[in-house]
């Protein structure tokens, strides 16, 4: 198979932007108690402002929008800024501005939080944390967060296996919640030398996927993507047959897992 062994960036992202429709249909939100859970530990006051780094089409940014904040959204996806204008237009406190963060606009002291969901690896390390530092207030906090996947568990997680092993092999079924990344995203905050002590919250859940939602869900993931088709096709519909022969439902643990960080002062 042609899957890239380095991360291009701009081509990810703009697979990102091309299924923009189906990331906002199947792409899961996040825990409202993880939203409660940053407001605290973060201090925020009615009157915060927040920036978001890679907003997408808004699910993270809803949930603190609903709760009055302002917040300035950085995102270099044209189609998915677009949607996401639309799905929060209620808010007149949301702004847009599309680019990438390394190439967005410089701003100091400016924000008490500079949020990410589910996009803030795909930021330079050399530039990205010095950047957030500076546009930060100086009690300021850093609150980035995935939905990581444990993985599958019992039959169709071994159907699941080796469909990809057979059509695929190097590509797995998804799991991303081990104990190592959560370790490597630590140290990258520690390393920027720009914040305290970095807090970690775990908020399991999990949602139930009927056969179509879970082929659209994948189909978001870049490296599904950057399938050529025919590989592509002849694995969806493997996973399909898969799903249907289990009941025609697919359960997916998740992990929303934050890491927040003060500012140095």
């Amino acid at each position: 198979m042609d899957e890239p062994s380095i991360i291009d960036w701009k081509k990810d992202s703009q697979s990102f932007d091309s299924v923009a429709g189906l990331y906002d249909k199947f792409r899961p939100a996040y825990p409202r108690r993880l939203v409660d859970c940053i407001i605290e530990l973060s201090g925020l006051k009615d009157d915060a402002r927040i920036l978001e780094v890679g907003s997408g089409t808004g699910k993270a940014t809803r949930l603190f929008a609903s709760r009055g904040y302002s917040i300035h959204c950085v995102e270099p996806g044209r189609n998915l800024a677009a949607l996401a204008a639309r799905n929060l237009k209620a808010f007149p406190l949301v702004t847009f501005e599309i680019a990438r963060y390394e190439q967005s606009q410089d701003r100091s002291d400016e924000f008490d939080l500079i949020l990410s969901a589910q996009a803030f690896h795909w930021v330079s390390k050399d530039t990205g944390y010095a950047k957030v530092a500076k546009a930060l207030k100086p009690a300021g906090s850093l609150a980035v967060f995935w939905n990581m996947y444990p993985g599958l568990h019992g039959p169709i997680s071994v159907d699941l296996d080796k469909i990809y092993h057979e059509i695929v092999p190097g590509l797995d079924s998804p799991n991303t919640a081990s104990e190592e990344v959560i370790r490597d995203r630590i140290n990258d905050i520690n390393q920027s030398a720009c914040f305290g002590p970095v807090t970690v919250r775990r908020f399991p859940w999990s949602k139930t996927y009927r056969t179509g939602e879970y082929l659209g869900l994948i189909n978001t993931y870049s490296d599904h993507l950057r399938l050529v088709e025919p590989t592509r096709q002849r694995l969806f519909h493997a996973i399909a047959a898969a799903i249907d022969g289990h009941g025609g439902s697919i359960k997916r643990e998740y992990v929303a897992v934050l890491f927040l960080a003060k500012k140095h002062s």
